[in-house]
């Protein structure tokens, strides 16, 4: 992580907290109990501690880790007459500077690669298409009203044109929502979820529903649904009120593959003859057939015997009624019932006469060649279908096409084709930047765009108007203007903003906006609601012009130096990430300290911005290699006049990255070049007490022993700490992770580096005259030992714990006691409270992130290392810290900031869905074989298998169980975190018992319920 200070609340002590990444970068701790000094003496000494009013303190230098490149002293280095090239030389030994990224000479830039259109414009509509890739136009149906119900993404327009609504540039129907179409007095009407959006009417000859790729659209009127083009309704000529229901903008072999349009696998039982094909006209319960001219009824292909009749023919002109009812046909015309109480069968055909026509009523159309065959499709419903034709038949059926008077075809407009971001050659020419993990987000284009479902669809956001977007059991929904352009949500995995070239859209999430690529939102695993916002497609040149990582007024050799570096760490942890089967994200990098800052046009339009920018076109594809490959080229603000090994800081030993003496660091004016941090002891003790595994009771002394840096860095280095209570030895990367997570909760300054010694006065003090508590430590609130054991998830209905019930569907009780009744049931609260007092955490971790994070982050490093859980492991937020880290960020116009330890940040805690945050397990799991042996959970878990798959809850989450064990502990410490965070705790408590169940039924435990004051006194 990287320090920087941050503004929370500007309440009284919470007004300076450090980042939560102070705490995330150190080195995982190394706890070592120490047997107890404690000896049986019949005249022991008195226990001397050190004074709580003394003051320890800390000296240090440098600030971050100190890998690599020292951004002052490469300053340094710069003003003294070195070029970029030196500048990186001393930094990255035996590297070497290769340009167009490693590249063959010559290597192309790829281009996008073009995708045909969906459908060619059919100038003559009478035409007859004989080949598959020929265009198409299919008259459905004719009809004076129809309703079509798109199962995605759509748009509605009249002669072409958009239709505005609501404030909305074009009129979209929510996925899944009936739009309802007729026509008269030459204007069409149009509704949908009971608003007509034409008010008066729109006036046009035609109307249109586009749709998206790979998703249906179902016409009423024909009871079918289509995949593929477009419905196009046109109007009758001599009849206002009717209209042509058509399927265009699509060929020949599309509407023939459309998966809508295979009716059975064996659709008679006769095979048609050969080269001809079968159209599904309709799905209905009853149709009336009206032949023009000699025709036979038939069964199964078989003639049926009637009124001493070898085949059954209906005279010219007789409507024929055909219904399916029970399973069985029913078959009238005139006077005449041919099937009686039914005719068994799956198909029934009508043929007719060479030259003639019959007309079908639930199209409303006539048809002149092949025969119509109605295919069972249940014990009441059937297919009408159309076969025993040749496609070239079909398509030059004088009754298939629209009637020569009427006003032609209008161009067929398929929905713009979405070109795909480029298939990059090599991973710099199209990387993937992670913005935000969220459950909702809010994107501002400024100028032309469109938002696409899985790359299809073409829904526009007004020029300067925002979109947010929340996704909801698998759906988008995208509110515009208060209008949820979905409805019932759309249908796609990922959803993308294109955003046209030379403008730029802001991200609510991080408060910035990009001039480049495009938005990519992809569902993160997990909870259904929770998702990733990307900014992807675009080239590592784009993104660098977006890097804060060295202040703006800095000359341009070091700006060279660290474009070079940014570069070179880039694409080195890009091409890593995209070979590593762990790596599962959806992105390349990072825009924070994990990886490197980047904060898009906060930099690149900086009016200061000039010289970084030249600095990156510069230095345009200049890459440091190493072994045939880019380097992980680590920096930090400031080394203390000593870089260190990377194995020292990092897991990897890397060869270019040693452990040297660099003068130019300490030279002014870097400020970082040394500093000191005082405390008193009486903070000291709060802060090391503060968490288990650095307890020690009042401090009596504190030193280095072993395993120093060869810059003096103590990530590693063991520290003897003597308590009153006990001795430990942890790292210096642990010490320093404490002191700073404390420190920025306190509003303290925090160690800069691990670069640091100190002194501890002597233990003077007798044990028996410290007073038991710090007058400054805030109000406690005292758990008892039942309390700590908590339930999490809801519990439902109010006879839980009456009836010795183990949990519900949500919830994770375990009878850890076997006493028969549900841990949280034996708690001192009732489980009314219990609702209150967990909600109320997760939110004040969604208030105070910071401190959350920070404190997660050493949850992590206490808890067992050991998973069990293959399928998570990946995803593990705990083990990012023992993983490369990135680089500092930078603030424009200030100074740079640096890492300051050795593992990743997590999310934050906005990152979190409230839904899967109210999820995960209580209490500590212990064994490493929880999971694997499918357990239920040990002696203070409260685990549940509430699906019935074998597996208790805790090991169905998307998280592992050490980081549900540390996200559970981070949000308990909250509470007493300090006397501000105790007061909203207060408040919050209040409210969540408001709203949280009302029935106890827990008589015991009613008496001394927290919630039942705040209940009986009313409104919050």
């Amino acid at each position: 992580m990287h320090w920087q200070r941050l503004t929370v609340l500007n309440r009284p002590r919470l007004s300076q907290i450090i980042a939560a990444s102070t705490a995330l970068m150190v080195a995982a701790s190394m706890l070592i109990a120490a047997p107890s000094s404690a000896q049986q003496n019949p005249n022991p000494s008195p226990v001397l501690v050190v004074d709580p009013a003394a003051t320890a303190t800390f000296t240090g230098s440098g600030w971050g880790h100190g890998v690599g490149m020292s951004q002052w002293g490469g300053l340094a280095r710069d003003r003294a007459g070195h070029s970029a090239e030196q500048i990186l030389a001393f930094y990255y030994e035996n590297t070497v500077l290769m340009e167009n990224y490693g590249r063959p000479a010559g290597s192309p830039t790829p281009t996008p690669t073009p995708v045909p259109s969906a459908a060619t414009t059919i100038s003559n509509p009478t035409a007859s298409p004989t080949r598959p890739e020929d265009s198409a136009q299919v008259v459905l149906a004719t009809a004076s009203t129809t309703t079509l119900t798109p199962e995605g993404i759509n748009r509605i327009t009249v002669d072409n044109q958009n239709i505005p609504v609501g404030g909305q540039s074009a009129a979209r129907a929510p996925a899944g929502s009936a739009i309802t179409f007729s026509h008269h007095d030459d204007h069409w009407h149009i509704s949908y979820n009971g608003t007509d959006i034409c008010g008066n009417g729109c006036v046009g000859q035609t109307a249109q529903l586009h749709f998206a790729t790979d998703t249906a659209v179902a016409v009423s009127t024909t009871g079918r649904s289509y995949s593929n083009g477009r419905i196009n309704l046109i109007t009758t000529p001599g009849d206002p009120t009717r209209f042509h229901i058509t399927l265009d903008s699509l060929t020949v072999q599309k509407f023939l593959d459309d998966p809508h349009n295979n009716p059975a696998s064996t659709t008679s039982t006769t095979a048609l003859p050969e080269n001809t094909v079968q159209m599904v006209l309709a799905a209905a319960e009853a149709t009336t057939l009206t032949p023009e001219g000699l025709n036979r009824i038939t069964i199964d292909d078989q003639n049926i015997t009637h009124s001493g009749l070898d085949a059954v023919r209906a005279p010219a002109g007789t409507p024929i009624v055909v219904a399916r009812v029970g399973g069985l046909w029913r078959i009238r015309y005139g006077n005449v019932d041919i099937c009686g109480n039914g005719c068994s069968g799956q198909s029934v055909q009508l043929h007719f006469a060479t030259d003639t026509a019959v007309a079908v009523s639930t199209t409303g159309r006539s048809y002149s060649h092949g025969r119509i065959n109605l295919i069972a499709q249940g014990p009441g419903r059937f297919w009408v279908t159309l076969d025993s034709m040749t496609i070239e038949k079909f398509f030059a059926d004088p009754h298939s096409g629209l009637p020569t008077t009427s006003q032609g075809t209008p161009p067929t407009t398929p929905e713009p084709v979405v070109e795909p971001p480029p298939q990059p050659v090599h991973p710099e020419d199209s990387i993937r930047v992670h913005l935000s993990t969220t459950t909702s987000t809010r994107l501002t284009p400024q100028g032309a765009n469109r938002i696409t479902v899985d790359g299809q669809g073409n829904i526009q956001v007004p020029a300067g108007s925002s979109v947010t977007v929340t996704r909801n059991t698998g759906h988008w929904h995208f509110t515009i203007n208060g209008n949820d352009v979905c409805g019932g949500g759309c249908v796609g995995n990922t959803a993308q903003l294109h955003f046209a070239t030379g403008t730029s859209v802001a991200v609510s999430n991080t408060g910035r906006s990009y001039s480049h690529g495009r938005i990519n939102l992809v569902p993160s695993g997990g909870d259904p609601g929770n998702f990733y916002v990307i900014l992807d497609s675009l080239s590592v040149e784009k993104y660098l012009r977006g890097i804060a990582e060295s202040p703006m007024n800095w000359p341009l050799a070091i700006h060279e130096a660290q474009a070079i570096a940014a570069r070179s760490y880039a694409s080195a942890s890009m091409r890593e990430r995209r070979a590593s089967a762990s790596w599962t994200r959806p992105f390349d990098l990072y825009s924070n300290v994990w990886d490197q800052a980047y904060v898009g046009d906060t930099r690149e339009k900086h009016a200061d911005a000039a010289t970084w920018l030249r600095a990156v076109e510069n230095t345009a594809g200049r890459v440091l290699f190493y072994g045939g490959a880019p380097i992980r080229a680590f920096y930090s603000a400031s080394n203390g006049g000593h870089t260190e090994g990377s194995g020292y800081v990092f897991a990897a030993d890397l060869p270019y990255l040693p452990s040297k003496p660099d003068p130019f660091d300490n030279q002014s004016p870097n400020p970082y070049a040394s500093w000191s941090r005082s405390y008193t002891v009486a903070e000291l003790n709060r802060w090391l007490n503060d968490h288990p595994d650095t307890a020690v009771g009042q401090l009596i002394s504190m030193e280095i022993i072993s395993n120093i840096g060869g810059s003096g860095r103590l990530d590693k280095a063991n520290i003897r700490i003597t308590g009153s209570s006990r001795t430990i030895t942890i790292t210096g990367g642990r010490l320093q992770s404490r002191i700073n997570t404390a420190a920025g909760e306190s509003g303290k300054g925090q160690l800069l580096s691990t670069l640091f010694t100190f002194t501890v006065p002597e233990a003077t003090v007798p044990l028996d005259r410290i007073p038991p508590a710090d007058p400054q430590d805030p109000p406690q609130i005292e758990p008892t030992p039942n309390q700590q054991l908590f339930y999490s998830g809801v519990i439902n209905g109010p006879d839980f714990c009456l009836n010795r019930s183990l949990g519900g569907p949500v919830t994770y009780a375990f009878d850890g006691d076997k006493d028969g009744v549900a841990d949280v049931c034996a708690l001192s609260r009732t489980r009314r409270e219990a609702v209150a007092h967990q909600r109320t955490l997760e939110r004040l971790a969604l208030v105070e992130r910071e401190i959350f994070t920070a404190r997660f982050a050493e949850e992590c490093r206490s808890v067992a290392e050991t998973f069990g859980e293959p399928d998570k492991e990946a995803a593990d937020e705990c083990q990012q810290f023992r993983q490369f880290t990135g680089n500092a960020p930078g603030v424009p116009g200030a100074s740079p900031q640096a890492n300051g330890g050795t593992g990743t940040q997590p999310p934050t805690y906005d990152d979190q869905t409230e839904t899967d945050d109210r999820t995960f397990f209580s209490g500590i799991i212990d064994g490493p074989d929880f999971c694997l042996n499918f357990s239920l959970g040990g002696p203070t878990t409260f685990a549940f298998d509430s699906d019935g798959d074998g597996v208790a809850d805790v090991c169905a989450l998307p998280r592992t169980r050490r980081e549900a064990v540390a996200r559970q502990r981070a949000l308990e410490h909250l509470a007493n975190a300090s006397a501000e965070l105790q007061t909203l705790y207060n408040a919050f408590f209040i409210v969540n018992c408001h709203e949280g169940p009302k029935t106890l039924g827990e008589r015991d435990k009613e008496v001394n319920d927290a919630c039942e004051p705040h209940i009986r006194a009313g409104a919050v």
